[in-house]
């Protein structure tokens, strides 16, 4: 079977929100929106980073 679209737009329990800190623009965004960076610290642990870009002032926003 072949996967097919049935409704083109995200479905509501996908779609979240966030407020911009830099220019206070509200932001709707997917999971396919966010972007994502591993760094390494001192001590050889890693953390992980999620973002999404304001269309608005280019600002990064964290998200979770």
């Amino acid at each position: 079977m072949v996967v097919r679209v049935i409704d083109p737009k995200p479905d509501p329990s996908v779609v979240k929100q966030v407020i911009c800190r830099n220019c206070g623009a509200k932001l709707e965004y997917v999971p396919n929106d966010v972007k994502s960076k591993s760094v390494s610290d001192y001590g050889g642990g890693s953390d992980t980073y999620y973002w999404i870009d304001c269309p608005q002032c280019s600002n990064q926003v964290n998200v979770r």
